[in-house]
């Protein structure tokens, strides 16, 4: 996946950038009656999203950049999050089904593994994705406001 960001930092061989987020909000209805959808509240509303990226081809502060992200990863993810919650609630509650009849304790042993599992995730993007660098900046599109030319 590829998307248009500006570099507002450079760290050693990374550079920390900054996408405008479009394909959630700007089309949305909610957006035009001038209050904000569940997905906008969920993700804090915010128009501009930061990330630290690779930066092999030395974007420098002010830059606009072309990043990106494989596209294997950004569904992995994406299946961990909406896939492993479920499957895990699921898988729970045909065990519960094992220890007892009662579907009351299969249905909070079901609710539990589901919420424990968003816990787990939440941990897990903490220690482990938030270090890993997925993005690479790939292209300079503008050099510090010069934005006729695309460079390489």
């Amino acid at each position: 996946m590829e998307t248009k960001a500006t570099v507002i930092a450079t760290e050693g061989k990374y550079a920390i950038v900054e996408t405008k987020r479009k394909s959630a909000c700007d089309g949305c209805h909610k957006q035009k009656e001038g209050s904000s959808c569940a997905m906008c509240t969920l993700m804090g509303d915010k128009a501009e999203l930061r990330t630290r990226a690779n930066n092999p081809i030395g974007a420098r502060v002010g830059d606009e950049v072309m990043i990106e992200s494989p596209s294997a990863r950004v569904l992995a993810y994406g299946a961990l999050v909406f896939l492993m919650p479920l499957l895990l609630g699921l898988l729970v509650y045909f065990l519960c089904t094992l220890v007892s009849s009662s579907e009351p304790f299969r249905l909070c042993g079901a609710i539990l593994a589901f919420g424990g599992a968003y816990v787990f995730l939440w941990l897990y993007s903490r220690r482990v994705i938030a270090r890993r660098c997925d993005v690479t900046v790939t292209r300079i599109l503008a050099r510090h406001g010069d934005r006729e030319d695309a460079y390489q």
